[in-house]
């Protein structure tokens, strides 16, 4: 059942519907990146060809087709959502909605996602900037027809009204990092989101242990 969701605090603010606080999945390894780019070859996949029953039948490597185009449409889309500023929050907000399939946009629409986005950044003159992502094991079915991508982004604050930072325990020009788990759908030659479950923002904690 659709439920209306709690602002999520800056960079994300309105997570997808059905949101569930939750730790990072386990992962197998984790690769990361300094900037909105993906991440090079890391020598241990995080591509994984499941079955119905979850079990790992295949690995896909980074320049696989289908792992670019999906990862591509992540990166793109993680993009828009973590560089944001009150003076163009409403068209970012379009932009974000160009990588959502129809149903989920409508989803957000009916939540009121876009208008409530502007007005967070607007009312409390936020801007936030993305510091880098982190992949960890995603999967396919074997048809590769959908996907569902384990990723961290770590943004800052570049500016806040200093209430909204002390009401929410935020810093400015400190990394705050948010798992996220996207849900994606081959449309064409092209992918499209189809659902977004969230963490709240926590402060970083660094790189992983090698």
């Amino acid at each position: 059942m659709l439920r209306r969701t709690a602002l999520l605090l800056a960079a994300a603010v309105l997570s997808a519907t059905a949101c569930t606080a939750q730790d990072p999945a386990p992962a197998t390894g984790r690769t990361t990146t300094t900037g909105p780019q993906a991440p090079g070859r890391s020598g241990q996949s995080l591509w994984h060809v499941i079955d119905a029953d979850g079990r790992t039948t295949a690995q896909l490597p980074d320049d696989d087709p289908v792992v670019s185009a999906v990862r591509k449409t992540v990166v793109l889309h993680s993009g828009v959502v973590d560089n944001r500023d009150a003076s163009g929050v409403a068209d970012s907000a379009a932009q974000e909605f160009s990588f959502y399939a129809p149903a989920f946009a409508e989803q957000l629409r009916t939540q009121h996602y876009d208008t409530e986005l502007a007005e967070l950044f607007g009312a409390h003159h936020l801007a936030t900037r993305q510091l880098g992502i982190a992949w960890y094991q995603s999967t396919f079915p074997r048809d590769l027809a959908t996907a569902k991508v384990q990723m961290d982004s770590t943004i800052e604050f570049t500016a806040a009204d200093p209430g909204y930072l002390a009401d929410h325990g935020f810093e400015l020009n400190k990394p705050y990092t948010q798992h996220r788990t996207l849900s994606l759908a081959r449309a064409g030659d092209k992918w499209a989101i189809t659902a977004i479950d969230k963490t709240p923002l926590q402060p970083d904690a660094g790189p992983a242990a090698p």
